[in-house]
């Protein structure tokens, strides 16, 4: 049992090496992190699309009349050419996206705010207050949206960072035993 605990702790301790490497770029270097996931989430959207497109070629005729092989194929890859040439739009539009999320959030919450106030409900009032300031926090978003990603990339280092850190001493306590 031990030398399971210590071969956990041993591999525990690489993979949270390269995980505080990664803190370190996601902190250091958000605008690149960003870009770089947003181009390999590309690349495998356009793999994923070209396995589609053979697949359709290779498959019987039968399996064609029925089959949308091709065109999520050509969907795919084109969607996945759009990541890879174009990350720092689509960083953009997906921040604007959680933007226009968070505000149509924050209205549903100021309705029913006063849904509260009609029922006499003490807490309308914190409701309301919350409504509104998602409501800024989305205008936010949409007005910066990139940087609003640098900062949640940077916060998210910072998480990981320290996460990180505590399995490393965990891991080493492990291999004290």
């Amino acid at each position: 049992m031990k030398e399971l605990l210590k071969k956990f702790a041993k591999s525990s301790l690489v993979i949270s090496l390269a995980l505080i490497i990664l803190a370190l770029f996601l902190i250091f270097k958000p605008t690149e992190s960003l870009n770089f996931i947003v181009i390999v989430v590309g690349i495998i959207l356009a793999i994923v699309g070209l396995i589609h497109t053979i697949s359709y070629f290779s498959a019987s005729k039968e399996f064609k009349s029925l089959s949308f092989e091709l065109i999520q194929g050509i969907v795919l890859i084109s969607v996945g050419i759009i990541f890879i040439i174009k990350p720092n739009l689509i960083n953009e539009f997906l921040a604007s996206l959680v933007g226009a999320w968070i505000i149509i959030q924050s209205i549903i919450r100021f309705q029913f705010a006063f849904n509260l106030k009609a029922i006499e409900n003490k807490n309308w009032s914190l409701m309301l207050i919350l409504s509104i300031v998602t409501f800024i926090l989305g205008i936010i978003i949409i007005f910066n949206p990139f940087a609003t990603l640098v900062a949640v990339t940077t916060i998210s280092g910072v998480m990981l960072l320290i996460s990180e850190i505590i399995n490393v001493l965990e891991s080493i306590s492990l291999l004290r035993l």
